[in-house]
């Protein structure tokens, strides 16, 4: 028993008691051993901190930094200079992306545009120094299938959201995204978009597109002349995807009201013809011209509001009312182009609600704009025809891939 005391007394404390007294001066011997804090200990080996803001309506860099948690003098006073504000403007929708080392220091910077350039702030010797972010662009892939709205079908894909605008734009004479799209409609695209280190920062063009809806497919390709520089899409037959009109003035929205012989008006409580298609958004909403012409008029004009006529080829206007202000720059014998903005969604006149009133009118008598027939844009010329199919060769094998996986 005291054999076995004894040896859980020599693992405890480390040492066998001496059993008779003696006389012997006990001391304590200890060894001091400090640690110190080397750059290649595993704490400074790890990788930035990054987190990503989008820039706000009246944001400065000062409230920036605060959302990111940078409280750094020397960082703050550097962007608050003229120079800085020169070469680095905030503008709302754009984000900054900030990489932090675990100490709290500032590795870089970065300010990326919708547009897809980008600027980086570093450090350096003397302080900070800004410099462009050259970006590295690929091709992506994907397709889904529309369930309640195509930006949440391309989100649950992986798919950039502000991609569902372009796609709008592209298909744009063939659909009327507002009134057509149905339950089910599939899609399948190949884009490109603009990396930095690796990381996704931002979507480029599309480069083909299929889109089936209520049983009818829809397929663009994009082209570049080579002589002339423009490019434009294209069907599989090098026709032009775009109409001379587009089917609707607004890429998003909903139909309020139809073209109708006879319809209860909302104000004045009476049966009356209603001759154009109401369509319900935001005020501010942008308002596209849905084709080429000249602005016949710009200005109040009664119970429309603010209003805005457009003179187009063959006995063709256009009118857009209760806008809630106009495009800047623009007056009567402006000229305007297919989808540029001319104005914004309002409830001037007499409305109940912010929303457009949207008319098209043949030989000065309106006509119902879902029904009207316009014809198609110029096709892909002649002598550019092979070089098309063989640049489209690719992107139809890819697109009839990605038609046949099964999608979310």
């Amino acid at each position: 028993m005291l054999f076995i005391l004894g040896c859980c007394l020599i693992l405890t404390l480390g040492y066998v008691p001496d059993p008779t007294p003696s006389n012997t001066e006990r001391k304590i011997v200890g060894t001091k051993i400090t640690i110190t804090a080397k750059e290649d200990d595993e704490i400074h080996r790890l990788g930035s901190f990054v987190e990503e803001v989008t820039i706000k309506k009246g944001d400065t860099f000062i409230t920036l930094l605060r959302r990111l948690n940078i409280n750094d003098a020397l960082l703050i006073k550097f962007l608050s200079t003229k120079e800085t504000h020169k070469r680095l403007k905030l503008k709302a929708g754009n984000s900054v992306r900030v990489h932090i080392t675990p100490q709290g220091k500032l590795n870089k910077l970065l300010m990326f545009s919708r547009n897809g350039r980008a600027m980086e702030v570093v450090p350096n010797d003397r302080g900070f120094e800004i410099r462009p972010v050259l970006l590295k662009r690929r091709l992506l892939f994907g397709s889904g299938t529309i369930q309640s709205s195509l930006y949440k079908a391309l989100e649950n894909n992986g798919i950039a959201d502000e991609l569902a605008s372009e796609m709008a734009d592209i298909l744009a004479s063939e659909i009327d995204f507002n009134r057509d799209i149905r339950s089910g409609a599939r899609f399948s695209i190949i884009y490109s978009a603009n990396f930095s280190d690796n990381t996704y920062i931002s979507s480029g063009r599309i480069h083909a597109l299929e889109f089936t809806n209520n049983g009818q497919e829809y397929r663009a390709y994009l082209f570049e002349d080579e002589d002339t520089k423009r490019s434009g899409y294209y069907t599989e037959n090098g026709e032009n995807i775009k109409n001379a009109f587009l089917r609707s003035p607004l890429k998003f929205s909903r139909v309020t009201s139809g073209f109708s012989k006879r319809r209860l008006h909302p104000v004045l409580k009476k049966w009356r013809a209603h001759k154009g298609i109401d369509y319900g958004a935001a005020t501010g909403t942008p308002i596209m011209a849905v084709s080429k012409g000249t602005i016949r008029y710009i200005g109040s004009k009664g119970a429309y509001g603010r209003f805005i006529e457009i003179r187009h080829q063959n006995g063709v206007s256009t009118r857009y009312a209760h806008l809630s202000r106009y495009a800047k720059k623009l007056k009567k014998g402006s000229k305007v182009e297919q989808g540029q903005i001319i104005g914004y969604v309002g409830k001037s006149g007499m409305a109940t609600g912010p929303h457009l009133h949207y008319e098209f009118l043949v030989n000065g008598r309106q006509v119902d704009p879902s029904k009207a027939v316009t014809p198609p844009g110029p096709p892909i010329r002649a002598d550019r025809k092979n070089e098309f199919n063989l640049k489209t060769a690719s992107a139809k094998n890819l697109l009839a891939r990605l038609g046949a996986s099964p999608t979310n």
